[in-house]
């Protein structure tokens, strides 16, 4: 927080009235599971961001983006979305929402930062939203409910950007907590709160993160490439099924090919259906506190994401295979937490150190740098100034 403030005072020579901190979140398993409205298991993550604000005199909107050192501007009286804008628009979006439904402003001045601006659109859009929402909130005292607070963040991003926003990440965003994870069921849009048992308090075994730190666009257009493909062949498959959720959609009519789908449509409608089951069954496993099971869980699922969905990369594909040789790590799987390349590791606490010295390995074939980190959650969004807010 305290590189936001200076970060607000450099650029306007005053310091913010309000900052609201936001989370990324780090999807462990599900993260294709909206295309048939199935089950995922989603955390707060590491990465976050700040939204400070404070007022102007005029009728203008002035945006610094502190990470990005990028700065953008518009008037109270002509609010459009504008590509050239690019992140400014998730911030503005917010504020015209707002202001269409009958909250009067004046200007402001508005810094973000944080290492979460990173991160792909999706991930960054959504807290940007939800930071904005949540400082305008404090500021005006808007009284806003958790209702509308999801309602706004949620229109920000798709009515007003057209970007991708999941109902999911934003509950996750505002409920997460330390060592906790939701587990949703995305056809009824409801979760529940699970421990997550493998942190550093556990005595035997840890999940990691560990950052790949290939290029940040390097799997983002495939990935957004194979949702949309996902996107048609879960169409097609609404049109064949007679009633019932998709989610339920019987995979050995997939498998024994049934159904009239080409290859790749069978693959991603598979691989959905398998991950979504997946993610269903793991929480139990996370209940039960089992990490073999929930280790060979992980590893059936990066099969998937590799085999069906082909959605890996070699960096990634390097990285699982290592876990899956060495005695103690019981499995690895690619996670969506808005950084491209990233996995998460379950293993011994013995084993880590073993794991660990590989990533020297990894940085002489492929020159990059990765980063690691035990997996523990993020406290949720909220105002931390003034901290009475």
């Amino acid at each position: 927080m305290d590189n936001v403030i200076k970060q607000h005072i450099k650029e306007y020579g005053e310091a913010p009235l309000v900052i609201a901190q936001v989370p990324g979140t780090c999807t462990l398993l599900g993260s294709y599971a909206d295309a048939c409205k199935g089950w995922s298991l989603v955390g707060t993550d590491s990465s976050s961001l700040f939204v400070a604000v404070s007022y102007r005199d005029d009728q203008l909107v002035r945006l610094t983006n502190a990470t990005l050192n990028d700065r953008k501007r518009f008037s109270l009286t002509n609010i459009k979305y504008r590509k050239e804008d690019r992140w400014g628009n998730y911030l503005k979006a917010v504020i015209a929402i707002l202001a269409n439904e009958g909250v009067s402003f004046s200007g402001l001045n508005i810094t973000v930062e944080g290492n979460l601006l990173y991160g792909d659109n999706q991930m960054v859009s959504t807290a940007s939203a939800l930071g904005t929402c949540l400082a305008l909130n404090s500021l005006l005292d808007l009284k806003l409910s958790f209702t509308s607070l999801i309602r706004i963040s949620y229109q920000a991003n798709t009515s007003f950007n057209n970007e991708q926003c999941r109902i999911s990440d934003l509950l996750t965003m505002l409920n997460g907590k330390p060592g906790k994870i939701l587990f949703f069921d995305l056809q009824h849009v409801t979760y529940q709160e699970l421990d997550f048992p493998f942190t550093e308090e556990n005595e035997e075994y840890l999940a990691v993160i560990i950052d790949s730190k290939i290029s940040p666009n390097a799997m983002r257009e495939e990935i957004n490439s194979k949702r949309k493909a996902i996107e048609r062949a879960f169409l097609k498959l609404k049109e064949l099924k007679s009633g019932g959720f998709l989610r339920d959609f019987p995979e050995n009519e997939l498998s024994a090919r049934v159904v009239p789908l080409d290859e790749e449509a069978r693959h991603n409608a598979e691989y959905v259906l398998m991950e979504s089951h997946l993610a269903n069954d793991a929480a139990s496993l996370l209940n039960a506190k089992d990490a073999p099971l929930y280790g060979k869980l992980m590893n059936r699922v990066q099969a998937g994401l590799r085999d069906l969905l082909e959605v890996t990369c070699p960096e990634v594909d390097w990285l699982t295979k290592r876990a899956t040789e060495l005695s103690g790590c019981l499995g690895s799987v690619q996670i969506a937490n808005g950084f491209s390349g990233n996995i998460m590791v379950l293993l011994s606490k013995q084993a880590l150190p073993s794991y660990i010295s590989r990533l020297e390995d990894y940085e002489h074939i492929f020159g990059f740098h990765p980063r690691w980190y035990p997996y523990a959650g993020h406290e949720a969004a909220k105002v931390v100034f003034p901290e009475h807010r």
